[in-house]
């Protein structure tokens, strides 16, 4: 499906502008990837992008996690948002692609049942060309989810962290809610996911061409290595 075809049916929506969309879009269709991960989707914007970049290419699979109901006490359910992702992606025939797991835990929660499939005489074989993290935005899970991502990916595949400068205290949606307002406030104010892009993935051997756009809240990419001991 072409760039201006999926823009114009999903655009208006929340949480991927078209903008970010297209060099989302750009990138899958520039490099060797099929197999990909996504973790945390809200509705389901950012995951149709993706699917229609490997509908353009005539393959691939999109495996996306997100909030089943009752998973947490703040955050709502992917199914209850309007629109949600399995109305996405019947309206822009893009299910073929697109496998969404919602989880009742968390999304590190099924990197594990992930990572127990896919090992073989104790040693994970890596799945994914390409993951992007766009979820709980907090150091202990996302640190956590990349550690688990970087057994799953492919040697040369890449990983992409959404919001690198976005905080709790500097969120529109969320900086006034009575639970983040309880938070500490070095917790509340810290920019986790640079954290996480900062002291964990820079600094992981396994890794390498770091790329940062500043643009919307920040963007952080990185590669593994083509040989790597993961």
């Amino acid at each position: 499906m072409q760039f201006d075809v999926i823009a114009q049916k999903i655009g208006h929506l929340p949480h991927m502008a078209p903008k970010q969309g297209r060099v989302l879009y750009e990138f899958i269709l520039q490099h060797d990837i099929t197999q990909c991960l996504e973790l945390g989707f809200a509705h389901g914007t950012s995951s149709c992008y993706i699917a229609a970049a490997l509908d353009e290419k005539g393959e691939g699979h999109l495996t996306t996690i997100d909030l089943a109901e009752g998973a947490h006490p703040y955050f709502p359910p992917a199914r209850s948002r309007t629109p949600n992702i399995y109305e996405l992606l019947e309206m822009t025939g893009l299910g073929r692609y697109v496998e969404p797991v919602l989880t009742g835990i968390s999304y590190n929660w099924e990197l594990m049942k992930i990572i127990e499939a896919q090992t073989r005489h104790g040693v994970c074989e890596p799945l994914y060309d390409f993951c992007y993290i766009d979820g709980a935005h907090t150091w202990e899970t996302d640190g956590f989810a990349f550690f688990l991502v970087a057994k799953l990916l492919k040697p040369g595949g890449w990983i992409l962290f959404d919001d690198l400068k976005w905080s709790y205290a500097q969120s529109p949606g969320l900086k006034e809610e009575e639970w983040v307002k309880r938070m500490p406030e070095e917790e509340r104010c810290t920019p986790q996911i640079e954290k996480v892009f900062n002291l964990l993935v820079r600094q992981h051997p396994e890794f390498e061409d770091f790329q940062v756009m500043d643009q919307w809240w920040g963007w952080g990419w990185a590669r593994k290595k083509r040989k790597t001991l993961l």
